[in-house]
């Protein structure tokens, strides 16, 4: 996925952000949505009362970049399933989300299908019995063109982005369904691009 961070913007991590937060003029619930380390799908059936769905625009196994294996904490040039979709909530494109799940000491099988599943991730996970958590939870304004395109907005509009790490653990009596040693557990790179109807739109800064 490709995108560019709005000038002034930069990563900011989770503490700092809510310092930032209470300086700019941010609806409540679009903090809630920003910051939250909860389930986003829960989140926005909550919200609207309605079922999410999962359009999946790109899912392959590619080589991790760089700055994405260091934010994980692991060897550059390892390969990974990455999955590109959409969360579709009443006929609406609401976030797309750009997956990461890093191979190596995983069962490929297991990984293909859950990437490839049109439920939402999280919801996905949980429901194979795996206990999942985020953190390094960082916030940014960025530009993406094929979003935008996509939402009908300029080229050049910016939109919030959410990056964070999902892991998923494995509980007693299900390690041999999901790695091929029994001991490590599943780590993705998220980043989720809301849009604006979501999430409002970031202030410049």
């Amino acid at each position: 996925m490709d995108y560019s961070i709005a000038p002034g913007w930069k990563w900011i991590a989770n503490k700092e952000a809510v310092s930032l937060f209470k300086k700019l003029d941010i609806k409540p619930h679009h903090k809630m949505l920003l910051l939250s380390d909860g389930s986003l799908t829960r989140f926005l059936e909550a919200l609207n009362q309605s079922t999410v769905y999962v359009e999946i625009k790109e899912h392959g196994v590619h080589k991790i970049k760089k700055q994405e294996a260091a934010y994980l904490e692991i060897a550059g040039g390892e390969e990974a399933i990455v999955r590109d979709v959409w969360l579709i909530q009443n006929k609406k494109k609401l976030v797309y989300a750009h997956s990461v799940f890093p191979l190596a000491g995983l069962d490929k099988h297991f990984l293909d299908n859950i990437s490839t599943s049109i439920e939402p991730l999280g919801k996905n996970l949980t429901d194979r019995g795996l206990l999942t958590f985020k953190d390094k939870l960082e916030i940014c304004a960025v530009c993406c063109s094929y979003v935008n395109k996509a939402l009908n907005l300029e080229p050049e509009t910016i939109l919030w982005a959410k990056h964070y790490r999902l892991s998923a653990k494995a509980q007693d009596g299900f390690n041999q369904r999901l790695s091929l040693s029994g001991e490590k557990d599943i780590t993705a790179s998220i980043i989720e691009i809301f849009s604006s109807e979501l999430a409002g739109r970031p202030p410049r800064i």
